[in-house]
């Protein structure tokens, strides 16, 4: 199962209040269409999970992943790089972890 730590949690719930997202809604993470015909991992908010989605509660954010991507994700941690571009002026970025690294 994907893991969220705390921090990826409070950014996800920041980004949600900021865009005025009504409270309930989780995340969902699914696949998504990238470049040259390969598949990214989309996220989104959302109400209700989708039929195959595997929901989990975590440090009170309702994470939805999709079936399709959920043996993939098994084992990753959903985490927050706080500024990525290190000179104080980047947004947070979320990063999928390995339990190695």
């Amino acid at each position: 199962m994907l893991q969220c730590t705390p921090a990826a949690a409070a950014t996800l719930e920041a980004v949600r209040q900021q865009n005025d997202i009504p409270d309930g809604h989780g995340v969902r993470l699914f696949p998504a269409p990238a470049p040259e015909g390969e598949v990214g991992l989309g996220i989104d908010f959302a109400a209700e999970p989708q039929a195959d989605d595997v929901v989990t509660e975590q440090h009170g954010t309702t994470l939805m992943v999709d079936g399709q991507i959920n043996e993939q994700l098994d084992g990753l941690t959903l985490d927050v790089v706080p500024d990525p571009s290190q000179d104080g002026n980047g947004a947070p970025q979320l990063v999928l972890r390995s339990p190695e690294g």
